[in-house]
């Protein structure tokens, strides 16, 4: 009798002859997630890869481990493992604020290992380094979508190192450390520093203070005086700041008519949102942005500071906000209304 021979296919269901092409066939309905530091780490052809890659295989230095867990082993964290660790432990800032604070204080203080610790940095920070270099505009000098990518990547990676090395006088002549890693959020405003440099709008602020051909002294002064109101930082850092200029223009404050009830009824639409889904959710420092600076009128600059933000990261957040406000407010005049009872 004739062996029946059974045609054989492949994994992903195309009938072949004999063996299969595949000396480990792939995974099949595995619950395996990818590797996302992995693949970061294989782009090869971008700056911020390089970085990473670089960081995992010759740093030398590294976060003590007792940092991240409850044991008394002093022995650096590798890059990478480091890295999927914060990735992981997303809901404990803590946590990350205390493994930045170290790494800046080592930049900052230990001058033999700088150039070990710039390196591990960069390859801690890589993920948000991608993200911010993705929506970073630069110059069209005729080259292609790759070659803009890379030139956004490096004038990035330029910003944040000089961000966590550079330093202000004050107006007593007292020198200090931009960045005040005492402050909490110490990663999101080290990266939204230096998006704001590396995007101009450091640079445009500065413009804003020298005296403009047209104007006088007094002019000017009372200009710088606007300025320094709306943004009370040592150097001003951009930010989103019509609202302010509109009471200014308009010589006035907030309007104290129906304040109360404007409150209360974006309170209301805060809390429905909680229990909607993902894209239509306001988390309370959005909505405490929409209510500070469009309610109440202070300037974007200075509500952020006080909420430990960056002007871009606030404006950002605010305009996310308010687009998710109008999606409930659409989806709150759709839903049927009951009548009173007579």
């Amino acid at each position: 009798m004739a062996e029946h021979r059974v045609r054989k296919r492949h994994p992903q269901g195309y009938p072949v002859f004999g063996g299969l092409p595949y000396r480990t066939p792939p995974a099949v309905d595995t619950d395996e997630k990818p590797d996302p530091v992995a693949a970061l780490a294989n782009l090869k052809t971008e700056p911020v890869g390089r970085v990473l890659a670089a960081a995992i295989s010759i740093c030398r230095v590294g976060v003590p481990r007792n940092l991240i867990t409850d044991t008394d082993d002093t022995r650096p964290t590798r890059a990478d493992k480091l890295l999927r660790y914060l990735v992981a432990s997303k809901d404990t800032p803590d946590t990350a604020d205390r493994i930045w604070r170290h790494i800046i204080t080592q930049v900052r203080e230990d001058p033999d290992n700088r150039e070990d610790w710039n390196l591990y940095a960069l390859g801690v920070g890589a993920p948000g380094l991608l993200a911010r270099a993705a929506r970073l505009r630069v110059p069209d000098d005729g080259d292609g979508p790759a070659d803009r990518k890379v030139r956004a990547q490096y004038a990035l990676i330029y910003a944040f190192l000089d961000r966590m090395h550079d330093t202000v006088t004050t107006a007593a002549g007292d020198t200090r450390w931009r960045l005040d890693i005492n402050q909490p959020n110490v990663f999101f405003r080290l990266i939204g520093g230096a998006y704001d440099h590396a995007s101009g709008r450091t640079e445009h602020r500065r413009k804003q203070r020298n005296r403009r051909h047209n104007e006088t002294a007094a002019e000017h002064q009372a200009r710088i005086a606007r300025i320094d109101e709306e943004e009370p930082r040592e150097i001003a850092v951009g930010g989103d700041d019509e609202i302010s200029a509109h009471h200014v223009k308009h010589g006035a404050g907030t309007d104290p008519r129906g304040v109360d009830a404007v409150v209360a009824r974006l309170q209301e639409f805060v809390a429905q949102s909680a229990q909607m889904s993902a894209e239509y959710r306001i988390d309370p420092t959005s909505a405490e942005l929409v209510r500070r600076t469009y309610v109440d009128g202070e300037p974007l600059g200075q509500v952020a500071a006080e909420l430990n933000l960056s002007p871009s990261n606030a404006s950002k957040r605010r305009a996310t906000a308010v687009q998710r406000l109008r999606r409930v407010i659409a989806v709150s005049d759709r839903m049927p209304r009951q009548r009173p009872s007579r």
